[in-house]
Formats: C-alpha cells, sequence, structure tokens
C-alpha cells in the first residue's frame, strides 16, 4: 500500500489529534489500540524530520564556503 507523504506539521496535527481523542476515552480498545500504533509512527516520523533539518542546520555556510558544525545555545 502507497503511503503520501506527510509533512512534519501534518504528522504533528494527526498526532494532536490522536492524543485528544485517547484522552476523552470515549474509543474502544481495539480503536484506542490502532490510534496509539498510529501515534508510535507519526512519532518516528516528527523525530526523522526533525533529525534531517537538524542535519541541514549542522552544516551552515561561511563566508569563505567553509561548513562548520551548527550548535544550538543551551537554555534557549
Amino acid at each position: 500500500m502507497a503511503t503520501k507523504k506527510v509533512s512534519y506539521e501534518e504528522a504533528m496535527k494527526e498526532l494532536e489529534g490522536i492524543v485528544q481523542t485517547l484522552e476523552e476515552g470515549n474509543v474502544s480498545l481495539e480503536d484506542s489500540l490502532e490510534m496509539y500504533q498510529r501515534g508510535i509512527e507519526l512519532t518516528k516520523l516528527c523525530q526523522e524530520k526533525l533529525a534531517a533539518a537538524e542535519d541541514k542546520l549542522a552544516k551552515v555556510v561561511t563566508e569563505s564556503d567553509e561548513e562548520v558544525p551548527f550548535q544550538a545555545e543551551e537554555g534557549k
């Protein structure tokens, strides 16, 4: 089965909806398990997308075209 590419924002929105639905507690056990499984898939997808974005940011190009590692400031 072919899956459509989902953006980070779409995945987060779907994940938030799943969390809200599960928190309400009006879902059967079977549906809850399916939603939980989908939530895990979405979480992995988001983690992969964030890691890819971090890798891109880690290669900041200086004026002399040298690639230097990007380090996030702690506490911000």
